[in-house]
């Protein structure tokens, strides 16, 4: 029989290159799409791990408007360049399912942060708060003025609320306006904060001072609280000295006593200043400027008080040195002295007043 010719082998050598080829395709094809997918995964790590600054400066003082989407609240953050740009923000709320939760506010930004820390910072609502300090003895006219220069308030929204004295109607029924009652201290406020509750909030501070034990020693002393804080006023004006406000007061304790006139001098300047007369000094004519503020004139205390007044000046009012002091002067050097009659007074007055 005769044999048949062999084939030859090249239908499995061709397919197996076929097979080589398709495998070599699919590696290539493989890296190819890998390289998309590791790019993605090393921004989205720079995004989430990397603390990130993209903003000039050492500080930002960021605004996020309210009302406001997640989206438009994302942009804000990129174009401020706060967060990194890219997808991975939105992705990230969506995410966490916390798109909702992005509060408005001002935000302060004083080193690199990661995108995430951020965004919680903005869930979480650290907003900055602005920081007012206010001396003690201002007059209310200067303590707005002071919060309308750091952007709080106006004119006329402080003085509407300066007029409402309902925050401390039980304490003083008598009180015409909040005068005396705006306590000195350190106020944080956050941007926004209106004018009638930046008052309210100085007058919550005076109404959390008064408790029981003040006010059953202001009975005793046989005075108000009006008359409490209006004496306290005179005291904060007349030194700076927290060693000498109790003996200031024992003064004007022991002149109210014998009915003799206070003869205080930041009295008619507040009499002056209300009438905008004072030009920095006073002259003879302006002591008998007819003001029930002048206490060269009348005797007693004025009709409320001339200043606000802060703690240590209102327990001195309440609690004074006990003295026969009757009178004090300047010695020009921040401090006074201090007499028991008229003549040793004449006597420090060509001393330290010539």
């Amino acid at each position: 029989m005769k044999r048949k010719p062999s084939r030859p082998h090249h239908g499995r050598a061709g397919a197996s290159r076929r097979r080589s080829r398709v495998k070599t395709l699919l590696t290539f094809l493989g890296v190819f799409l890998w390289i998309p997918v590791m790019m993605g995964l090393v921004f989205y790590y720079l995004w989430v791990a990397v603390p990130y600054r993209g903003y000039p400066g050492a500080t930002l003082l960021l605004e996020i408007p309210p009302h406001r989407s997640a989206l438009e609240v994302l942009q804000i953050l990129q174009d401020r360049g706060v967060i990194r740009p890219g997808p991975f923000a939105r992705v990230y709320l969506s995410l966490t399912g916390r798109a909702s939760g992005l509060r408005a506010g001002e935000y302060l930004f004083d080193h690199p942060l990661t995108a995430p820390e951020v965004l919680d910072n903005l869930i979480r609502g650290e907003i900055y708060y602005h920081r007012v300090t206010l001396p003690e003895g201002l007059r209310s006219a200067e303590t707005f003025s002071l919060f309308q220069r750091q952007g709080f308030g106006t004119e006329e929204a402080f003085r509407e609320a300066f007029g409402d004295t309902r925050p401390i109607a039980d304490l003083d029924g008598e009180a015409a306006d909040l005068e005396g009652y705006l306590f000195p201290d350190t106020y944080l406020l956050a941007k926004g904060t209106t004018a009638a509750e930046i008052v309210q909030q100085m007058a919550n501070h005076v109404r959390a001072l008064w408790t029981t034990e003040w006010q059953e020693r202001a009975r005793s002393s046989g005075l108000s609280v009006r008359e409490v804080m209006t004496l306290a006023s005179l005291i904060e004006k007349e030194t700076a000295r927290d060693e000498e406000r109790p003996l200031i007061s024992s003064v004007f304790h022991n002149r109210l006593r014998k009915r003799m006139r206070l003869q205080c001098d930041p009295t008619i300047i507040y009499a002056l200043a209300m009438r905008s007369g004072y030009r920095g000094r006073i002259t003879r004519r302006d002591l008998a400027l007819d003001s029930r503020y002048n206490t060269y004139v009348y005797g007693g205390l004025p009709p409320g008080p001339i200043a606000n007044p802060g703690l240590d000046a209102i327990r001195a009012a309440l609690y004074p040195d006990d003295t026969d002091y009757l009178y004090f002067v300047s010695m020009n050097t921040g401090r006074h002295t201090f007499s028991t009659n008229l003549r040793d007074h004449s006597i420090a007055v060509r001393k330290y007043q010539r």
